[in-house]
């Protein structure tokens, strides 16, 4: 019983910091969602240039090809979730419009909003750049 006791007593420390709302998540950071959102806008232009959908065949291709990618879509949601911006609601909606754009069944036009916000995004980070230099 003493050992369990003592055994808990080192451990206990590690504990308290698993996962503390303090501790910042991953480096996650503006420049990383952008050049995700501007890897998935590239990658949906592409699926929807390369791939007739209503062809069934070549859905199947499409999707083999680049199922994968949804999963780096939903990650950049939550980034984009997890950023302390000004826009973050439109940081959000971007990331969801890019999960519609990367998709095989869906129709180019989700891609639509994605330029302005990467407009956007490059602009504030050229800025913080200049200012960091100054």
């Amino acid at each position: 019983m003493k050992y369990i006791g003592f055994l808990l007593l080192l451990i206990a420390p590690f504990y308290s910091h698993a996962g503390g709302p303090n501790l910042p998540y991953s480096g996650d950071s503006l420049h990383k969602y952008y050049v995700e959102l501007h890897y998935l806008y590239e990658t949906g232009l592409t699926i929807h240039q390369q791939y007739d959908t209503s062809d069934r065949s070549q859905l199947k291709a499409c999707q083999s090809e680049y199922g994968f990618i949804s999963t780096r879509a939903k990650t950049l949601i939550g980034i984009a979730n997890r950023l302390d911006h000004p826009d973050q609601k439109e940081l959000i909606s971007t990331g969801w419009a890019a999960l519609g754009c990367i998709k095989c069944t869906t129709d180019v036009s989700l891609c639509d909003p994605i330029p302005a916000t990467l407009e956007k995004v490059e602009k504030e980070l050229l800025e913080a750049r200049k200012n960091k230099s100054n």
